[in-house]
């Protein structure tokens, strides 16, 4: 009996703490970031590493606070030092781009092994990004492919996308049903990229009967969007007559688009192409880009839409946590889907430790 009577005082004594909790995680949703630290703040001053976390996102972003990227890395390592994965995560994700604290990448990946540990899906993620392009480490597509397989792929269409590129690229590894599995789940997620990749398959035939028709189905998509490695691609289609007429005025256009963005090899064929173009041919070819611009960029219909009701595809059955955003510096996200070894989610999704 008197174990059960100290229970229950225990239970008693957690509840208005635990009540604490749940409001500043309502406040923080509904973004009332003071009073979320109101909340927070006490919690984490007695040794709550949940509260540690989200009183240092909220200092290092300066939500609801003065920015204080030092107040909030003393809460940050103190969540760390109790083994949250999400702190070690987004701790792991500072160092390896160097974000507040000097970048280091030994320092980044131990942090991130550590939340990979608990089935952290973030530091899964990132560190399947490192050892597919080698970003510090070895590069293995084994490796990269034991970590994604423990991502939902619902959750971020570019780990579908990865291992679509595994299966596709890699010798050893390739399985082309797999490939294109996985590039259409990530497609269906509209991602660019995947689409182009698609499209490639069935410009090829690989894996899948030779289709120049839906292979320019996806490129065109992904084009109209604005992804130049697909613009490019149908201003080669074009030029050539590859499954279409040849259409120099259409070839000229899409090379355009590309290499408005930057895209060199696709600057060079726009330049091969005025080289045998009369100045009536150029003033058409001009008139081309006017006609896609106004007609296609942006109003093109994606080929592939969501499954009416999403669920978690994996690779494997193994279980992974939600996981947590990573941070801002100043005012935008930090660990978006564009840059280093790091994609990060902006939004917050709340795992608790059981």
């Amino acid at each position: 009996m008197k174990k059960i009577s100290l229970l229950l005082l225990a239970l008693t004594v957690s509840l208005p703490a635990f009540a604490g909790f749940v409001e500043g995680e309502q406040a923080f949703n509904e973004q009332r970031y003071s009073q979320a630290l109101n909340e927070f703040l006490p919690l984490a001053n007695e040794g709550d590493f949940r509260s540690q976390y989200y009183v240092a996102y909220l200092y290092i972003n300066g939500y609801g606070v003065t920015q204080d990227a030092k107040e909030g890395l003393k809460y940050l390592q103190k969540a760390v030092d109790q083994n949250y994965d999400m702190a070690q995560a987004l701790m792991a994700y500072l160092y390896s781009e160097g974000k507040i604290v000097p970048e280091d990448k030994e320092k980044a990946i131990e942090l991130y092994q550590l939340a990979a540990d608990q089935n952290n899906i973030s530091a899964n993620l990132n560190l399947g990004v490192m050892y597919y392009k080698g970003d510090s480490v070895p590069r293995n597509y084994q490796t990269a492919l034991e970590y994604f397989q423990k991502v939902p792929l619902d959750q971020n269409p570019v780990v579908s996308r990865y291992l679509g590129d595994i299966y596709l690229n890699n010798a050893s590894l390739r399985d082309y049903d797999k490939a294109l599995k996985y590039y259409e789940l990530s497609a269906k997620q509209k991602d660019l990229s995947a689409y182009f990749s698609l499209g490639e398959m069935y410009r090829k035939g690989l894996g899948v009967d030779q289709d120049m028709a839906q292979a320019i189905t996806y490129y065109k998509y992904a084009a109209s969007q604005n992804y130049s490695s697909a613009q490019y691609m149908l201003g080669i289609i074009y030029a050539n007559g590859e499954g279409v007429s040849k259409d120099v005025y259409k070839a000229y256009a899409w090379f355009h688009l590309a290499a408005e963005q930057n895209l060199t090899s696709a600057a060079d064929a726009q330049q091969r192409l005025i080289k045998n173009m009369s100045l009536s041919d150029l003033d058409m070819a001009r008139r081309q880009v006017v006609l896609i611009q106004q007609n296609e960029m942006g109003k093109v219909e994606a080929p592939l839409q969501p499954d009416p009701v999403p669920q978690a595809v994996k690779e494997s059955g193994d279980g992974a946590s939600e996981y947590g955003a990573f941070v801002a510096q100043g005012g935008g996200s930090v660990g978006s889907t564009g840059g280093g070894s790091g994609v990060a989610k902006r939004r917050v999704l709340r795992r608790r430790r059981r």
